[in-house]
């Protein structure tokens, strides 16, 4: 595994939607190691629910299509210093206008939910460099990918959010950055990496650096983005994938 990069979080508190797989758990632990109160959301009713290690972190169900299911999380936190909006997934049939707009609702309507929500606890953080909000961001906010038309138009319009919030937030010292993942293990995209190397393959050859991502990739990364180095940043999409959007073929 590799080495991760050294930030001191200690007393910050911090919210990871979709913390209990994947890339949101890898930042969840991520940010608990490097000192920080961490919350992370799964949609199952408990932690024991899960085979994952929770170790230090506390676990909330919610389902981020529903919003008195957020609402009632945002209420009951004391304080927020960065939220990590990482819940969300493709569907089964997204060119069915039901999964369709279920993409939507899960993808994007619920970052600015979250984030507008949010927003007085963010502005009132004392972190240095100020409150974040941080979208992960997709590969397909950029490129066409015609089996999850909606998880692609979700992401193209996280992107656009982030830029947004940013406008709109700098009085009040809230940063709003993304990170484009691009082909990491998680358990989305866990059934593409182990059964369809016809897409796998020609994906990893296109890449300047030719590996699969791990979450700590994008945790580290995301660390960095909410990080008092990074007070000047904002409204800004870090692609992290290994080259694969600066290549032509």
């Amino acid at each position: 595994m590799q080495a991760s990069m050294r930030f001191d979080y200690s007393g910050c508190k911090v919210l990871v939607t979709g913390g209990s797989n994947g890339i949101g758990l890898g930042t969840a632990r991520a940010y608990r190691d490097a000192g920080a109160k961490v919350t992370i959301t799964g949609r199952k009713p408990a932690a024991s629910d899960y085979d994952h290690d929770f170790t230090g972190l506390e676990y909330r169900c919610l389902d981020v299509a529903s919003e008195s299911d957020m609402k009632a999380l945002v209420d009951s936190l004391d304080g927020l210093d960065v939220l990590v909006n990482s819940a969300g997934g493709a569907q089964a049939d997204e060119w069915d206008f039901a999964d369709f707009q279920r993409s939507l609702a899960v993808n994007l309507s619920s970052v600015q939910y979250m984030a507008q929500a949010c927003r007085p606890m963010l502005k009132e953080s004392g972190i240095e460099g100020g409150g974040s909000v941080i979208g992960i961001a997709s590969m397909t906010s950029y490129f066409g990918f015609s089996m999850i038309p909606g998880y692609g138009a979700a992401k193209a319009g996280l992107v656009q959010l982030m830029k947004t919030l940013a406008q709109a937030w700098g009085e009040d010292v809230i940063r709003a950055n993304a990170v484009a993942a691009g082909l990491t293990r998680s358990n989305m995209t866990a059934p593409v990496i182990d059964n369809m190397p016809e897409f796998v393959e020609p994906t990893i050859a296109r890449q300047a650096v030719k590996r699969l991502g791990e979450p700590e990739d994008i945790a580290n990364a995301i660390l960095f983005l909410t990080s008092a180095q990074a007070s000047w940043i904002t409204g800004q999409t870090l692609a992290i994938d290994g080259g694969y959007s600066v290549t032509l073929t």
